[in-house]
């Protein structure tokens, strides 16, 4: 781990920002409760700058806690059932010399800290299978709770969950507690948050950016409709000046120029976007007025994008749910495959978060960015490996040579993906760095899976 730490600071003396990095970096200036985003990661970013505002300091300690949280899944993974040496080893490699983790850990975003609670959240899943303790389960509560705090995608979380301890060997009324406890948790912090975006933000709601999501994926697919249809449209009066701004848009700017595929956020972020509530504005993810602006029209975007996708259902399947679906097996690298959105200069809010003397930053390295554009082929060939390993453990007496402790893992796994790729693909547009963690899960799990017959119980 240091010496990964070393290797990509002398390539990279800065860190990578992206749009998102300001937002967080504002949030940990101001100490605010609410924002676009759970404040999770904004609060790990204020807790590194209690001792050194130093980027240094903060990418170590992503990587640290990624290194940690690691050990604790890796370990887990070889007390499921025995390894072979190569296993062993493949694990390993895929899960601390990855070097995607080790450049996203570079990156002032939330990603690498809430893969790292991630594994920390499903080896606990694992545990509680064969080891349901009291301690145990109850450290999985707070490690869900702060899983919640750092992204949205852990909505999924609690659901799964409950539903894995629902089927282990506790008490039925330990069982109770700790499903009452979930939801009194989760419900806790959404309502808190609620009242914060609504002290922050002027609107009461939980999640500004999911209603600005929503309607990001339902004009993705309303922009292949024919003009003479979209003409014909009676909208609610409601909706009639965003809808009326939407289609002006579309009639000034030629199909080929209308962002299509990969499918991405920019309907949410790009200036130029009918959606904004300003036309023209910059730096929108460090402009906090503009994002208050934002939080004001969010929950009328919530119901415009669901009103489109009502009015529009195959189109929207055909144009944003088939192409995220196939995003989700080969998701691409967006910013992973470049260095600061290809600028050399930061925003003010790095600037004095990190104590630089200039808002200019520079790099030593950046060719080898590239290669990440060949990751999706490796996300592609592990849902390969691990679908037909679980065909092969299905059909080759997988389940009379694994012992109990793996086909319960296995099923937990399997049942996380399945709810992993509806959630994901409806939710927002699949990207690479998004799919991180599930590249470790498919992996690991695939390897052991193909490792199985070799060495059995």
């Amino acid at each position: 781990m240091v010496l990964q730490f070393i290797l990509i600071k002398y390539l990279y003396p800065f860190p990578n920002f992206m749009q998102d990095s300001y937002n967080y970096l504002r949030s940990a200036a101001t100490n605010i409760d609410a924002n676009l985003w759970p404040v999770g990661y904004a609060k790990l970013i204020r807790f590194a700058g209690f001792f050194s505002h130093s980027d240094h300091l903060l990418v170590f300690l992503q990587l640290f806690i990624y290194h940690v949280c690691g050990l604790f899944y890796f370990y887990t993974l070889l007390a499921l059932r025995p390894c072979s040496k190569w296993l062993q080893w493949t694990l390993f490699i895929f899960i601390f010399l990855n070097p995607a983790i080790l450049y996203l850990s570079n990156y002032v975003t939330s990603d690498v800290y809430f893969i790292g609670i991630s594994l920390v959240w499903m080896a606990q899943l694992f545990r509680l299978t064969y080891k349901p303790t009291i301690l145990l389960l109850s450290l999985h509560l707070v490690v869900l709770l702060l899983a919640f705090t750092v992204r949205y995608h852990a909505l999924i979380y609690p659901v799964i969950s409950m539903t894995v301890i629902v089927f282990c060997q506790y008490p039925a009324t330990v069982k109770a507690w700790a499903i009452a406890m979930t939801i009194f948790l989760v419900g806790a912090f959404m309502l808190y948050t609620t009242r914060q975006t609504e002290t922050h933000m002027g609107r009461r709601q939980f999640s500004v950016f999911s209603g600005w999501q929503m309607a990001n994926n339902a004009v993705y697919a309303y922009v292949h409709i024919p003009a003479n249809k979209r003409s014909r449209d009676t909208v609610p009066p409601q909706f009639k000046d965003i809808h009326s701004r939407v289609n002006q848009w579309l009639d000034s700017v030629p199909m080929s120029q209308r962002p299509n595929r990969p499918i991405m956020a920019y309907f949410i972020w790009d200036p130029g976007s009918p959606l904004q509530p300003e036309t023209g504005a910059q730096n929108i993810s460090d402009n906090a007025s503009h994002l208050r602006k934002m939080a004001q029209v969010a929950p009328l975007l919530n119901d415009y994008g669901k009103y489109l996708i009502a009015r529009y259902p195959v189109p929207y399947i055909q144009y944003y749910l088939w192409p995220n679906l196939l995003q989700y097996m080969l998701p691409p690298a967006e910013n992973l495959a470049v260095y600061n959105d290809g600028l050399d200069t930061v925003l003010p809010v790095a600037k004095d978060w990190f104590h630089y003397k200039t808002t200019h930053i520079y790099k030593r390295a950046g060719a080898e960015l590239k290669y990440f554009n060949c990751y999706p082929y490796l996300m592609l060939f592990i849902l390969f490996i691990f679908a037909i390993g679980w065909i092969r453990y299905l059909y080759q007496e997988g389940r009379a040579i694994a012992n109990e402790h793996f086909r319960y893992a296995l099923t937990i796994v399997t049942y996380y993906w399945l709810v992993n790729i509806g959630f994901s693909v409806l939710a927002s547009p699949v990207v690479l760095r998004y799919q991180l963690f599930n590249m470790i899960i498919g992996a690991t799990f695939g390897g052991m899976l193909w490792d199985m017959k070799v060495y059995g119980k």
